[in-house]
């Protein structure tokens, strides 16, 4: 009798959706230059999200009331990817009437974004109105999203030389990278730390960051 061959399941996965905004090409020529101007007209607001001098600039978390209709087109979309990736335990799809905070974000040569979860929330995700790489494909500009495992360093601790040889299993214990892109979501479980690396573009990175939690 022949062996069956072992099966090798992947358990307890973390959905992380990266997703582009149908319409972005219209959305970022009218919100960035509105970001700016509120970037002017209000003094740096820290949070959980940003507690250091080189993490630039944050609006306070009321993006709706000031960023005209057109936002609303965002909050659709992330409403909708929510309900995509949300299900019961019994596998089946769910329609949620999602409550959404948002702010928007401004990032310069130098800066970076320090990891972070979002306690409280249930989805959490960043839009990129300009990735500010101004059309440049060098790595070496940096500002790369970073997704860190949520186990934290513990996959690593008795041999950080090795990984797992199955889809994704390379950076157990580490982080993911994920090169930003204008008209880019990134949508990922609340839980999980998302920061950035230091940005070294020439441009400005402007962003809209969000967190949905249900009513």
């Amino acid at each position: 009798m022949v062996a069956p061959k072992p099966q090798i399941r992947s358990m307890f996965a973390t959905p992380v959706c990266v997703h582009y905004l149908p319409v972005a090409q219209e959305f970022n020529a009218e919100l960035r230059p509105l970001i700016l101007d509120r970037q002017q007209k209000e003094p740096l607001h820290t949070g959980p999200a940003q507690n250091g001098s080189h993490q630039g600039w944050r609006s306070s978390p009321d993006l709706e009331s000031w960023g005209g209709s057109q936002i609303q087109t965002l909050f659709r979309v992330a409403r909708e990817q929510a309900d995509n990736l949300t299900a019961n335990r019994n596998g089946s799809r769910v329609v949620l009437d999602w409550k959404v905070q948002a702010w928007a974000a401004v990032r310069s040569k130098g800066e970076y974004l320090e990891r972070n979860a979002r306690p409280g929330w249930y989805w959490s995700g960043i839009y990129y109105v300009d990735d500010g790489y101004n059309k440049q494909d060098d790595e070496a500009l940096g500002g790369e999203a970073e997704l860190a495992d949520p186990r934290g360093v513990l996959p690593a601790m008795l041999a950080p030389q090795y990984g797992f040889r199955v889809p994704n299993g390379l950076t157990a214990g580490q982080v993911e990278l994920i090169r930003p892109q204008t008209g880019m979501i990134i949508l990922h479980p609340s839980w999980l730390p998302r920061g950035e690396h230091r940005f070294d573009g020439a441009g400005q990175r402007v962003t809209i960051e969000f967190d949905l939690t249900l009513p």
